[in-house]
Protein backbone atom coordinates (compact mmCIF):
# COMPACT_ATOMS: atom_id res chain seq x y z
CA UNK A 1 0.00 0.00 0.00
CA UNK A 2 1.58 3.37 -1.02
CA UNK A 3 2.75 5.73 1.72
CA UNK A 4 0.87 8.97 2.20
CA UNK A 5 3.14 12.11 2.08
CA UNK A 6 2.96 14.34 5.11
CA UNK A 7 1.02 17.48 4.90
CA UNK A 8 2.89 20.65 3.79
CA UNK A 9 3.76 23.20 6.51
CA UNK A 10 3.50 26.86 5.88
CA UNK A 11 6.93 28.65 5.23
CA UNK A 12 8.15 31.03 7.94
CA UNK A 13 9.57 34.38 6.82
CA UNK A 14 13.47 34.75 6.92
CA UNK A 15 14.54 37.33 9.50
CA UNK A 16 16.22 40.37 8.05
CA UNK A 17 19.70 41.35 9.28
CA UNK A 18 19.98 44.67 10.99
CA UNK A 19 23.33 46.58 10.84
CA UNK A 20 24.78 47.66 14.19
CA UNK A 21 27.32 50.36 14.80
CA UNK A 22 30.75 49.08 16.24
CA UNK A 23 31.44 49.96 19.86
CA UNK A 24 34.81 50.41 21.68
CA UNK A 25 37.07 47.21 21.73
CA UNK A 26 39.04 46.07 24.88
CA UNK A 27 42.47 44.20 24.93
CA UNK A 28 42.14 40.61 25.81
CA UNK A 29 44.48 39.20 28.52
CA UNK A 30 45.46 36.25 26.33
CA UNK A 31 47.53 38.51 24.05
CA UNK A 32 49.84 39.81 26.84
CA UNK A 33 52.05 36.67 26.95
CA UNK A 34 52.95 36.61 23.21
CA UNK A 35 53.69 40.29 23.25
CA UNK A 36 56.07 39.99 26.23
CA UNK A 37 57.79 36.98 24.63
CA UNK A 38 58.30 38.90 21.39
CA UNK A 39 59.78 41.85 23.26
CA UNK A 40 62.21 39.63 25.21
CA UNK A 41 63.19 37.75 22.07
CA UNK A 42 63.86 40.93 20.22
CA UNK A 43 65.90 42.27 23.09
CA UNK A 44 67.95 39.08 23.24
CA UNK A 45 68.48 39.14 19.48
CA UNK A 46 69.66 42.72 19.58
CA UNK A 47 71.95 41.95 22.53
CA UNK A 48 73.33 38.90 20.76
CA UNK A 49 74.09 40.97 17.69
CA UNK A 50 75.70 43.66 19.82
CA UNK A 51 77.81 41.10 21.79
CA UNK A 52 79.04 39.19 18.74
CA UNK A 53 82.78 39.50 18.27
CA UNK A 54 84.72 39.60 15.03
CA UNK A 55 85.01 36.49 12.87
CA UNK A 56 88.48 35.28 11.92
CA UNK A 57 89.86 32.51 9.71
CA UNK A 58 92.98 30.58 10.73
CA UNK A 59 94.79 28.40 8.23
CA UNK A 60 96.46 25.23 9.57
CA UNK A 61 98.14 22.37 7.74
CA UNK A 62 96.02 19.94 9.78
CA UNK A 63 92.95 20.38 12.00
CA UNK A 64 93.69 17.27 14.06
CA UNK A 65 92.00 17.44 17.46
CA UNK A 66 89.75 20.42 16.59
CA UNK A 67 85.93 20.20 16.74
CA UNK A 68 83.42 22.77 15.52
CA UNK A 69 81.36 24.23 18.37
CA UNK A 70 83.62 22.75 21.07
CA UNK A 71 87.23 23.84 20.50
CA UNK A 72 88.08 27.03 22.36
CA UNK A 73 90.59 29.77 21.67
CA UNK A 74 92.54 30.62 24.82
CA UNK A 75 95.01 33.23 25.95
CA UNK A 76 96.68 32.64 29.32
CA UNK A 77 94.16 29.84 29.85
CA UNK A 78 91.20 32.28 29.45
CA UNK A 79 88.56 31.64 26.76
CA UNK A 80 88.60 34.40 24.14
CA UNK A 81 86.77 32.65 21.31
CA UNK A 82 85.26 29.47 19.90
CA UNK A 83 85.57 27.52 16.65
CA UNK A 84 82.35 27.63 14.56
CA UNK A 85 83.30 25.57 11.53
CA UNK A 86 86.19 23.73 9.89
CA UNK A 87 86.55 23.30 6.14
CA UNK A 88 89.17 22.58 3.49
CA UNK A 89 90.81 25.30 1.48
CA UNK A 90 90.15 25.56 -2.24
CA UNK A 91 93.52 23.95 -3.07
CA UNK A 92 92.93 21.20 -0.44
CA UNK A 93 96.39 21.87 1.02
CA UNK A 94 95.27 23.20 4.39
CA UNK A 95 92.37 23.38 6.83
CA UNK A 96 90.43 26.61 7.32
CA UNK A 97 89.22 27.13 10.87
CA UNK A 98 86.44 29.72 11.18
CA UNK A 99 86.20 31.10 14.69
CA UNK A 100 84.56 33.91 16.55
CA UNK A 101 86.40 36.00 19.08
CA UNK A 102 84.85 37.56 22.15
CA UNK A 103 83.83 41.16 21.57
CA UNK A 104 85.55 42.44 24.68
CA UNK A 105 89.33 42.70 24.19
CA UNK A 106 89.26 41.17 20.70
CA UNK A 107 90.93 44.16 19.10
CA UNK A 108 94.41 43.16 20.28
CA UNK A 109 94.04 39.75 18.59
CA UNK A 110 93.27 41.21 15.15
CA UNK A 111 96.81 42.57 14.65
CA UNK A 112 98.44 40.97 11.63
CA UNK A 113 101.38 39.69 13.73
CA UNK A 114 99.09 37.80 16.13
CA UNK A 115 100.09 34.14 16.50
CA UNK A 116 97.72 31.17 16.70
CA UNK A 117 98.69 27.53 17.23
CA UNK A 118 97.09 24.25 18.23
CA UNK A 119 97.94 23.09 21.74
CA UNK A 120 98.54 19.32 21.81
CA UNK A 121 100.77 17.07 23.92
CA UNK A 122 104.31 17.69 22.71
CA UNK A 123 107.84 16.71 23.67
CA UNK A 124 110.34 19.36 22.63
CA UNK A 125 113.61 20.60 24.04
CA UNK A 126 113.51 18.15 26.92
CA UNK A 127 110.09 19.43 28.08
CA UNK A 128 106.62 17.90 27.85
CA UNK A 129 103.80 20.40 27.21
CA UNK A 130 100.06 20.20 26.63
CA UNK A 131 99.36 17.26 28.96
CA UNK A 132 96.06 18.82 30.03
CA UNK A 133 94.69 18.32 26.50
CA UNK A 134 94.79 14.56 26.95
CA UNK A 135 91.48 14.77 28.86
CA UNK A 136 90.01 18.16 27.90
CA UNK A 137 90.94 18.00 24.22
CA UNK A 138 93.06 20.28 22.06
CA UNK A 139 92.53 24.03 21.94
CA UNK A 140 93.96 26.96 19.99
CA UNK A 141 96.51 29.12 21.78
CA UNK A 142 96.89 32.80 20.96
CA UNK A 143 99.56 35.45 21.42
CA UNK A 144 98.41 39.03 20.64
CA UNK A 145 100.49 41.10 18.27
CA UNK A 146 101.60 44.71 18.35
CA UNK A 147 101.08 45.72 14.73
CA UNK A 148 98.73 48.60 13.93
CA UNK A 149 97.40 46.79 10.87
CA UNK A 150 94.32 44.59 11.45
CA UNK A 151 93.37 41.45 9.56
CA UNK A 152 90.87 38.60 9.85
CA UNK A 153 92.94 35.98 8.02
CA UNK A 154 95.85 34.34 9.86
CA UNK A 155 98.40 31.64 9.22
CA UNK A 156 98.55 29.30 12.19
CA UNK A 157 101.84 28.02 13.60
CA UNK A 158 102.49 24.30 13.47
CA UNK A 159 104.66 24.44 16.61
CA UNK A 160 104.02 26.63 19.67
CA UNK A 161 106.32 29.64 20.10
CA UNK A 162 108.94 29.20 22.80
CA UNK A 163 108.52 32.76 24.07
CA UNK A 164 105.20 34.47 24.59
CA UNK A 165 104.96 38.20 24.05
CA UNK A 166 105.46 40.13 27.27
CA UNK A 167 107.52 37.39 28.91
CA UNK A 168 110.44 38.90 30.91
CA UNK A 169 113.89 38.34 29.43
CA UNK A 170 115.98 39.35 26.41
CA UNK A 171 116.35 38.04 22.88
CA UNK A 172 119.83 37.77 21.31
CA UNK A 173 120.95 36.70 17.85
CA UNK A 174 123.80 34.30 17.12
CA UNK A 175 125.58 33.68 13.82
CA UNK A 176 127.25 30.37 12.97
CA UNK A 177 128.71 28.73 9.88
CA UNK A 178 127.24 25.36 10.95
CA UNK A 179 124.42 24.69 13.39
CA UNK A 180 125.10 21.12 14.44
CA UNK A 181 122.30 19.43 16.40
CA UNK A 182 120.83 22.63 17.85
CA UNK A 183 117.12 23.01 17.17
CA UNK A 184 114.23 25.24 18.22
CA UNK A 185 113.61 24.58 21.90
CA UNK A 186 117.18 23.47 22.66
CA UNK A 187 118.36 24.73 26.07
CA UNK A 188 120.85 27.53 26.64
CA UNK A 189 123.18 27.06 29.63
CA UNK A 190 125.12 29.43 31.84
CA UNK A 191 127.70 27.58 33.97
CA UNK A 192 125.67 24.35 33.46
CA UNK A 193 122.43 26.08 34.61
CA UNK A 194 119.46 26.26 32.24
CA UNK A 195 119.17 29.95 31.37
CA UNK A 196 116.93 30.05 28.29
CA UNK A 197 115.88 28.47 25.00
CA UNK A 198 116.53 28.62 21.28
CA UNK A 199 113.49 30.38 19.76
CA UNK A 200 114.32 30.60 16.06
CA UNK A 201 116.62 29.21 13.39
CA UNK A 202 116.89 30.60 9.87
CA UNK A 203 119.55 31.05 7.17
CA UNK A 204 121.05 34.45 6.46
CA UNK A 205 120.06 36.41 3.40
CA UNK A 206 123.20 35.36 1.50
CA UNK A 207 122.96 31.74 2.66
CA UNK A 208 126.50 31.71 4.09
CA UNK A 209 125.52 31.65 7.76
CA UNK A 210 122.80 30.46 10.11
CA UNK A 211 120.98 32.93 12.33
CA UNK A 212 119.97 31.55 15.72
CA UNK A 213 117.68 33.43 18.08
CA UNK A 214 118.09 32.68 21.80
CA UNK A 215 115.89 33.97 24.61
CA UNK A 216 117.43 34.26 28.07
CA UNK A 217 115.30 34.41 31.18
CA UNK A 218 116.04 36.71 34.11
CA UNK A 219 118.48 37.04 35.81
CA UNK A 220 120.71 35.38 33.21
CA UNK A 221 119.93 38.01 30.57
CA UNK A 222 121.87 40.65 32.51
CA UNK A 223 124.97 38.42 32.60
CA UNK A 224 125.40 38.93 28.85
CA UNK A 225 127.74 41.77 27.89
CA UNK A 226 129.32 42.87 24.65
CA UNK A 227 132.23 40.51 25.32
CA UNK A 228 130.25 37.35 26.15
CA UNK A 229 131.13 34.13 24.33
CA UNK A 230 128.55 31.62 23.03
CA UNK A 231 129.47 28.12 21.84
CA UNK A 232 127.75 24.98 20.63
CA UNK A 233 127.54 22.51 23.54
CA UNK A 234 125.67 19.79 21.64
CA UNK A 235 126.53 16.15 22.23
CA UNK A 236 129.98 15.12 23.41
CA UNK A 237 132.86 17.17 22.07
CA UNK A 238 135.71 14.76 21.34
CA UNK A 239 138.82 16.38 19.90
CA UNK A 240 142.02 14.56 18.97
CA UNK A 241 144.77 17.02 18.15
CA UNK A 242 148.45 17.60 18.72
CA UNK A 243 147.53 18.54 22.30
CA UNK A 244 146.00 15.09 22.98
CA UNK A 245 142.50 13.70 23.48
CA UNK A 246 139.83 15.99 24.94
CA UNK A 247 136.21 15.21 25.83
CA UNK A 248 133.67 17.80 26.92
CA UNK A 249 129.92 17.62 27.54
CA UNK A 250 127.46 20.05 29.13
CA UNK A 251 125.03 17.36 30.26
CA UNK A 252 122.81 14.47 29.24
CA UNK A 253 120.18 16.80 27.74
CA UNK A 254 122.70 18.35 25.36
CA UNK A 255 123.87 14.89 24.32
CA UNK A 256 120.32 13.96 23.29
CA UNK A 257 118.81 17.30 22.20
CA UNK A 258 121.71 19.66 21.64
CA UNK A 259 122.29 22.96 23.38
CA UNK A 260 124.21 26.22 23.61
CA UNK A 261 126.37 27.55 26.45
CA UNK A 262 127.63 31.04 27.12
CA UNK A 263 130.08 32.67 29.49
CA UNK A 264 131.41 36.15 30.09
CA UNK A 265 135.19 36.47 30.59
CA UNK A 266 136.28 38.49 33.66
CA UNK A 267 137.68 41.30 31.51
CA UNK A 268 134.31 41.66 29.71
CA UNK A 269 132.12 41.82 32.82
CA UNK A 270 132.80 45.54 33.20
CA UNK A 271 131.13 46.37 29.88
CA UNK A 272 127.60 46.30 31.24
CA UNK A 273 124.54 44.27 30.12
CA UNK A 274 124.04 43.93 26.38
CA UNK A 275 120.94 45.38 24.72
CA UNK A 276 118.26 43.08 23.23
CA UNK A 277 118.84 41.75 19.69
CA UNK A 278 122.63 42.11 20.04
CA UNK A 279 124.42 39.76 17.64
CA UNK A 280 127.14 37.35 18.81
CA UNK A 281 129.20 34.63 17.15
CA UNK A 282 128.25 31.02 17.91
CA UNK A 283 131.58 29.18 18.18
CA UNK A 284 131.87 25.45 17.57
CA UNK A 285 133.52 24.59 20.92
CA UNK A 286 134.36 26.09 24.28
CA UNK A 287 138.10 26.14 23.54
CA UNK A 288 137.47 28.07 20.35
CA UNK A 289 135.16 30.50 22.14
CA UNK A 290 137.55 31.12 25.03
CA UNK A 291 140.56 31.53 22.77
CA UNK A 292 142.04 35.06 23.08
CA UNK A 293 141.15 37.32 20.17
CA UNK A 294 144.29 38.76 18.66
CA UNK A 295 144.43 42.32 17.41
CA UNK A 296 147.57 41.69 15.33
CA UNK A 297 147.60 38.62 13.06
CA UNK A 298 150.30 38.12 10.43
CA UNK A 299 150.63 35.48 7.72
CA UNK A 300 153.90 33.62 7.16
CA UNK A 301 155.00 30.68 5.03
CA UNK A 302 157.16 27.64 5.83
CA UNK A 303 158.28 24.90 3.45
CA UNK A 304 159.18 21.37 4.54
CA UNK A 305 160.89 18.65 2.54
CA UNK A 306 159.48 15.87 4.71
CA UNK A 307 155.99 14.39 4.88
CA UNK A 308 153.39 16.43 6.74
CA UNK A 309 150.99 13.55 7.30
CA UNK A 310 149.28 14.24 10.62
CA UNK A 311 149.38 18.04 10.23
CA UNK A 312 145.97 19.60 9.67
CA UNK A 313 144.50 23.03 9.20
CA UNK A 314 144.03 24.58 12.63
CA UNK A 315 147.02 22.78 14.17
CA UNK A 316 148.82 24.98 16.70
CA UNK A 317 152.02 26.87 16.08
CA UNK A 318 154.00 26.46 19.28
CA UNK A 319 156.88 28.46 20.76
CA UNK A 320 158.33 26.68 23.79
CA UNK A 321 154.97 25.46 24.97
CA UNK A 322 153.03 28.68 24.18
CA UNK A 323 150.58 28.71 21.27
CA UNK A 324 151.53 31.68 19.09
CA UNK A 325 149.53 30.86 15.96
CA UNK A 326 147.76 28.21 13.93
CA UNK A 327 148.05 26.51 10.55
CA UNK A 328 145.96 28.25 7.89
CA UNK A 329 146.64 26.26 4.72
CA UNK A 330 148.72 23.31 3.46
CA UNK A 331 149.78 22.97 -0.17
CA UNK A 332 152.48 21.45 -2.40
CA UNK A 333 155.22 23.46 -4.14
CA UNK A 334 157.04 21.99 -7.17
CA UNK A 335 160.69 22.86 -7.80
CA UNK A 336 161.21 22.47 -11.54
CA UNK A 337 165.01 22.76 -11.42
CA UNK A 338 165.54 20.19 -8.68
CA UNK A 339 162.47 18.14 -9.72
CA UNK A 340 161.30 17.97 -6.13
CA UNK A 341 158.13 18.57 -4.25
CA UNK A 342 158.07 20.51 -1.01
CA UNK A 343 155.17 21.11 1.31
CA UNK A 344 154.19 24.74 1.84
CA UNK A 345 152.52 25.43 5.19
CA UNK A 346 150.84 28.81 5.59
CA UNK A 347 150.45 29.92 9.21
CA UNK A 348 148.71 32.72 11.06
CA UNK A 349 151.13 34.14 13.61
CA UNK A 350 150.24 36.23 16.66
CA UNK A 351 153.44 38.25 17.06
CA UNK A 352 152.19 40.11 20.13
CA UNK A 353 152.49 36.89 22.12
CA UNK A 354 156.22 36.83 21.35
CA UNK A 355 156.74 40.31 22.73
CA UNK A 356 158.02 41.04 26.23
CA UNK A 357 156.32 43.46 28.61
CA UNK A 358 159.48 45.55 28.74
CA UNK A 359 159.39 46.00 24.97
CA UNK A 360 155.76 47.13 25.19
CA UNK A 361 156.66 49.71 27.78
CA UNK A 362 159.49 51.17 25.69
CA UNK A 363 157.30 51.80 22.70
CA UNK A 364 155.98 50.21 19.50
CA UNK A 365 158.32 47.77 17.75
CA UNK A 366 157.35 46.55 14.31
CA UNK A 367 156.34 42.85 14.37
CA UNK A 368 158.00 42.27 10.99
CA UNK A 369 161.30 43.75 12.18
CA UNK A 370 161.07 41.67 15.33
CA UNK A 371 160.57 38.41 13.38
CA UNK A 372 163.39 39.37 11.01
CA UNK A 373 165.74 39.83 13.94
CA UNK A 374 164.63 36.52 15.43
CA UNK A 375 165.38 34.71 12.18
CA UNK A 376 168.85 36.24 12.02
CA UNK A 377 169.52 34.87 15.50
CA UNK A 378 168.41 31.32 14.67
CA UNK A 379 164.58 31.27 14.75
CA UNK A 380 163.44 28.28 12.68
CA UNK A 381 160.32 26.23 12.15
CA UNK A 382 160.05 22.50 12.76
CA UNK A 383 157.47 19.75 12.47
CA UNK A 384 157.10 17.89 15.75
CA UNK A 385 154.91 15.07 16.95
CA UNK A 386 152.32 16.18 19.46
CA UNK A 387 150.76 12.78 20.06
CA UNK A 388 152.55 9.49 19.47
CA UNK A 389 149.29 7.58 19.69
CA UNK A 390 147.46 9.49 16.95
CA UNK A 391 150.48 10.78 15.01
CA UNK A 392 149.25 14.38 15.14
CA UNK A 393 151.85 16.99 14.16
CA UNK A 394 152.24 20.65 15.02
CA UNK A 395 154.56 23.46 13.93
CA UNK A 396 157.19 24.43 16.48
CA UNK A 397 159.15 27.69 16.48
CA UNK A 398 162.44 27.79 18.37
CA UNK A 399 165.98 29.16 18.24
CA UNK A 400 168.68 26.85 16.80
CA UNK A 401 172.13 28.44 17.09
CA UNK A 402 173.68 25.57 15.10
CA UNK A 403 171.34 26.18 12.15
CA UNK A 404 172.86 27.70 8.98
CA UNK A 405 172.60 31.45 8.69
CA UNK A 406 169.43 32.64 6.96
CA UNK A 407 167.31 35.74 6.53
CA UNK A 408 163.69 36.53 5.79
CA UNK A 409 162.34 38.72 2.99
CA UNK A 410 159.73 40.91 4.66
CA UNK A 411 158.62 42.30 1.30
CA UNK A 412 157.57 38.88 0.03
CA UNK A 413 153.89 38.02 0.36
CA UNK A 414 153.76 36.08 2.58
CA UNK A 415 157.27 36.17 4.10
CA UNK A 416 158.90 32.74 4.48
CA UNK A 417 160.36 31.64 7.81
CA UNK A 418 163.23 29.16 7.26
CA UNK A 419 162.86 25.65 8.65
CA UNK A 420 165.22 23.26 10.40
CA UNK A 421 164.80 19.54 9.84
CA UNK A 422 164.36 17.47 12.97
CA UNK A 423 164.61 13.76 13.50
CA UNK A 424 161.10 12.52 13.71
CA UNK A 425 158.99 9.51 12.94
CA UNK A 426 159.47 10.00 9.21
CA UNK A 427 163.26 9.90 9.61
CA UNK A 428 162.90 6.82 11.77
CA UNK A 429 160.81 5.20 9.06
CA UNK A 430 163.46 6.01 6.46
CA UNK A 431 166.19 4.58 8.71
CA UNK A 432 164.16 1.43 9.28
CA UNK A 433 163.63 1.14 5.53
CA UNK A 434 167.39 1.31 4.96
CA UNK A 435 167.96 -1.31 7.64
CA UNK A 436 165.39 -3.59 6.04
CA UNK A 437 167.03 -3.08 2.67
CA UNK A 438 170.38 -4.11 4.08
CA UNK A 439 168.79 -7.08 5.81
CA UNK A 440 167.48 -8.20 2.44
CA UNK A 441 171.07 -8.40 1.19
CA UNK A 442 172.14 -10.82 3.93
CA UNK A 443 172.31 -14.48 2.62
CA UNK A 444 170.06 -15.98 5.24
CA UNK A 445 169.80 -19.26 3.22
CA UNK A 446 173.57 -19.82 3.30
CA UNK A 447 173.72 -18.86 6.94
CA UNK A 448 170.95 -21.32 7.63
CA UNK A 449 172.79 -24.15 5.86
CA UNK A 450 176.04 -23.35 7.69
CA UNK A 451 174.11 -23.24 10.95
CA UNK A 452 172.61 -26.62 10.16
CA UNK A 453 176.08 -28.14 9.55
CA UNK A 454 177.39 -26.54 12.73
CA UNK A 455 174.48 -27.97 14.70
CA UNK A 456 175.18 -31.43 13.30
CA UNK A 457 178.84 -31.15 14.31
CA UNK A 458 177.82 -29.89 17.71
CA UNK A 459 175.54 -32.88 18.05
CA UNK A 460 178.48 -35.25 17.31
CA UNK A 461 180.63 -33.37 19.84
CA UNK A 462 177.93 -33.67 22.48
CA UNK A 463 177.72 -37.40 21.87
CA UNK A 464 181.52 -37.72 22.33
CA UNK A 465 181.27 -35.67 25.50
CA UNK A 466 178.60 -38.03 26.78
CA UNK A 467 180.93 -41.00 26.08
CA UNK A 468 183.82 -39.27 27.86
CA UNK A 469 181.67 -38.52 30.88
CA UNK A 470 180.57 -42.14 31.05
CA UNK A 471 184.24 -43.24 30.94
CA UNK A 472 185.11 -40.80 33.70
CA UNK A 473 182.29 -42.09 35.82
CA UNK A 474 183.38 -45.73 35.33
CA UNK A 475 187.21 -45.47 35.47
CA UNK A 476 188.43 -42.21 36.93
CA UNK A 477 185.78 -41.76 39.57
CA UNK A 478 186.77 -44.84 41.68
CA UNK A 479 190.47 -43.85 41.70
CA UNK A 480 189.53 -40.29 42.53
CA UNK A 481 187.44 -41.58 45.41
CA UNK A 482 190.40 -43.56 46.84
CA UNK A 483 192.65 -40.53 46.55
CA UNK A 484 190.16 -38.42 48.45
CA UNK A 485 189.99 -41.07 51.22
CA UNK A 486 193.80 -41.08 51.56
CA UNK A 487 193.87 -37.28 51.73
CA UNK A 488 191.22 -37.40 54.42
CA UNK A 489 193.40 -39.81 56.49
CA UNK A 490 196.46 -37.56 56.09
CA UNK A 491 194.50 -34.55 57.29
CA UNK A 492 193.26 -36.53 60.32
CA UNK A 493 196.86 -37.44 61.26
CA UNK A 494 197.91 -33.82 60.92
CA UNK A 495 195.06 -32.76 63.17
CA UNK A 496 196.15 -35.28 65.83
CA UNK A 497 199.73 -34.01 65.58
CA UNK A 498 198.80 -30.39 66.20
CA UNK A 499 196.29 -31.20 68.93
CA UNK A 500 197.07 -29.46 72.32
CA UNK A 501 197.51 -32.76 74.23
CA UNK A 502 199.73 -34.51 71.66
CA UNK A 503 203.42 -35.54 72.55
CA UNK A 504 204.65 -33.43 69.73
CA UNK A 505 203.21 -30.36 71.44
CA UNK A 506 205.06 -31.22 74.73
CA UNK A 507 208.40 -31.75 72.95
CA UNK A 508 207.86 -28.54 71.06
CA UNK A 509 207.29 -26.63 74.31
CA UNK A 510 210.48 -27.99 75.92
CA UNK A 511 212.43 -27.18 72.78
CA UNK A 512 211.11 -23.64 72.84
CA UNK A 513 212.05 -23.26 76.50
CA UNK A 514 215.63 -24.41 75.75
CA UNK A 515 215.81 -21.97 72.86
CA UNK A 516 214.62 -19.25 75.20
CA UNK A 517 217.30 -20.00 77.79
CA UNK A 518 219.97 -20.09 75.09
CA UNK A 519 218.79 -16.75 73.78
CA UNK A 520 218.99 -15.30 77.32
CA UNK A 521 222.60 -16.54 77.74
CA UNK A 522 223.50 -15.11 74.35
CA UNK A 523 222.00 -11.76 75.32
CA UNK A 524 224.05 -11.70 78.55
CA UNK A 525 227.24 -12.57 76.61
CA UNK A 526 226.63 -9.78 74.18
CA UNK A 527 226.06 -7.31 77.01
CA UNK A 528 229.30 -8.36 78.72
CA UNK A 529 231.30 -8.04 75.50
CA UNK A 530 229.89 -4.57 74.98
CA UNK A 531 231.12 -3.55 78.41
CA UNK A 532 234.45 -5.50 78.29
CA UNK A 533 235.58 -5.88 74.70
CA UNK A 534 239.18 -6.60 75.87
CA UNK A 535 238.01 -9.87 77.29
CA UNK A 536 238.02 -11.28 73.79
CA UNK A 537 241.88 -11.11 73.93
CA UNK A 538 242.66 -11.31 77.61
CA UNK A 539 239.77 -13.44 78.70
CA UNK A 540 237.33 -12.90 81.51
CA UNK A 541 238.67 -11.15 84.51
CA UNK A 542 238.50 -12.95 87.78
CA UNK A 543 236.62 -11.27 90.55
CA UNK A 544 238.77 -10.06 93.43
Amino acid sequence: MPETPPPEQPEEPIPEAVARKPGPRSLQLVWIIPIVAAIVGGWLAVRSLLDRGPHITIRFESAEGLEAGKTRIKYKNVDIGIVHSIELSDDRQSALVNAELARRGAGGFLAEDTKFWIVRPRFSGGQVTGLSTLLAGAYIGADPGESQNETHDFRGLETPPVVIRGQPGKLFMLTASELGSVDVGSPVYFRSISAGRVVSIEPSSDGKQVLVGVFLNPPFDRFVTGGSRFWNASGIDVAVSAEGLKMQSEGLVTVLLGGISFETPPEAQKLGPATPNTTFVLWQSRDEAQRPRESVIETYMMTFGQSVRGLGVGAPVDFRGITVGEVKNIDLVYDQQAVKFRTAVEILLYPERMRSKAARAKGPIGPADRIKRFVEHGLRGQLRTGNLLTGQLYVALDFFPEAPKASIDIGHNPPEIPTFAAAGLSDLQETLAKIVKRLDQIPFDKIGNDLKVALEQLNVTLKKADTLMAKLNNEVAPELKATIEQARKTLSAAERTVAPDSPVQDDLRETLQEVTRAAESMRQLVDYLERHPESVIRGKREKK
